[in-house]
């Protein structure tokens, strides 16, 4: 039977009976999002890593003093960036759109930073634009990082990565990378993004629709003038 805190006023059976269908569908998606998460955890150390470098805010800065105190594991987001365009990737930019609003939330427990093969003053100004003031942005000191991590091939063609690492004592080692690309569908990363899972929840679900540069800025124009104090 289900649940009659989410049903309306004047449901039919119809809607009544397929909800109940979906509500046992949504359980056994939870239980199983569970089970695979307590896989991702109980896996075996990976590789020690080099304590690679980066510049953030004109000073170098290694892998190693991204980690604070107490908070033995990082959590990377690599954006990417096409050098031969001199632009960033509108769909990671999605991405981090998101981590900006929660990442107060996630550095209370893990410690959580965006990098990329861009410039330093590419990457400020892009920062600008989208109002990233809130996390920490640092430029690879070359290729060397993201080719390890996969988040960019030997021709310089970059993919948007996750990457996770463990710090214990002077000793770094890979937890975990993500890319977009699982199998046959660009699914790989979508539970990071709360975006997909809203749309999702219409019934034109997500479609075709993806992030744009374009869409962004007039949709925060449009929200510009929107007010912003309660009466």
């Amino acid at each position: 039977m289900a649940d009659s805190s989410l049903l309306m006023p004047g449901v039919d059976e119809a809607y009544r009976r397929s909800r109940d269908r979906l509500r046992s569908a949504e359980i056994e998606l939870r239980d199983r999002i569970e089970e695979v998460a307590a896989m991702r955890r109980s896996l075996p150390p990976g590789p020690v890593v080099p304590d690679y470098e980066f510049i953030e805010d004109g000073n170098r800065v290694r892998l190693s003093e991204l980690f604070a105190e107490k908070k033995p594991y990082l959590v990377l987001y690599h954006l990417m960036y096409w050098a031969d365009d001199d632009s960033f990737c509108p769909m990671c930019s999605l991405w981090i759109d998101g981590f900006n609003g929660i990442v107060p939330h996630v550095t209370q427990r893990a410690n959580f930073v965006i990098a990329s093969r861009a410039p330093v003053d590419k990457l400020e100004a892009w920062r600008a634009h989208r109002e990233w003031y809130r996390l920490r942005l640092l430029a690879d000191d070359g290729p060397a990082f993201a080719r390890a991590i996969d988040a960019e091939d030997a021709d310089g063609n970059p993919d948007s990565t996750i990457v996770v690492f463990a710090k214990n004592g002077d000793e770094i080692r890979h937890v975990y990378t993500a890319h977009p690309m699982l199998a046959d569908r660009e699914r790989g990363i979508d539970l990071l993004s709360p975006v997909w899972h809203l749309f999702d929840l219409t019934p034109s679900g997500r479609g075709d629709w993806s992030g744009s540069d374009d869409g962004f800025d007039a949709a925060m124009q449009t929200l510009a003038f929107r007010p912003t104090t309660r009466s």
